[in-house]
């Protein structure tokens, strides 16, 4: 199925209400929001900000079988490689706190066990 069938698809389907989450990241082209936004976040921010960089969606994986959107990362690979889906950020990714998770190290040692 290609893409642009899938988003018409998730439009129509989805279970974590697509078309509403769609429209609000779209809303976030708008300086005048997305300002509105920040400065619930961040003391002094204003509408004289004179540096922007091009807004954009962060990726998002969606489980299709579910039609839901995937909530937490996902540690796939094989007995050579290890891949982390779904992260916020490489920052998390390469976090002492994470590396040394019970369930990534559980799936490390899974994997060089059957190696």
């Amino acid at each position: 199925m290609n893409l642009t069938l899938r988003k018409m698809h998730l439009l129509g389907f989805s279970s974590f209400d697509f078309k509403n989450l769609a429209f609000q990241e779209l809303r976030k082209y708008s300086r005048s929001h997305l300002v509105t936004l920040i400065s619930a976040l961040i003391d002094g921010c204003s509408q004289g900000s004179t540096s922007w960089g091009r807004p954009s969606i962060r990726a998002h994986l969606i489980k299709m079988k579910e039609k839901s959107l995937q909530m937490d990362f996902v540690l796939e690979g094989d007995n050579k490689s290890k891949h982390i889906l779904n992260a916020g950020s490489p920052g998390f990714t390469c976090s002492i706190p994470f590396s040394k998770s019970k369930y990534v190290v559980e799936r490390v040692q899974v994997s060089k066990k059957t190696a």
